[in-house]
């Protein structure tokens, strides 16, 4: 899954504030993209550690939007220490499952 579709993505919320997390934690979602909107929820309230077992769940399946989001947080230290290898490890995955964004991040 390198790119949601624009019509599936309008019906979903996206937790733009923290109440809006909190409320998509709780709520049974379903769907294909129902993990990635509880990971971003996940990571929007600070629980770091929840938002990246769903993602390393979605990434061994092959989600190029799950590494991207993985390297992301261990770019930015998110949960873990920055490690910057494993970022671009993590990037570089992404990029060959066709991520633009982390093919961007990797130039």
């Amino acid at each position: 899954m390198t790119a949601m579709s624009p019509v599936y993505a309008q019906h979903l919320p996206h937790p733009r504030t923290l109440l809006g997390a909190a409320r998509m934690t709780l709520e049974p979602l379903e769907g294909p993209n129902s993990l990635h909107f509880k990971a971003y929820a996940a990571r929007r309230m600070g629980y770091h550690d929840e938002a990246r077992d769903l993602w390393e769940g979605l990434a061994d399946e092959g989600d190029a939007d799950a590494l991207f989001e993985l390297a992301r947080m261990a770019e930015l230290g998110l949960g873990e220490p920055c490690d910057a290898r494993r970022a671009c490890t993590l990037y570089q995955r992404a990029a060959q499952l066709g991520h633009h964004a982390a093919k961007t991040r990797l130039s």
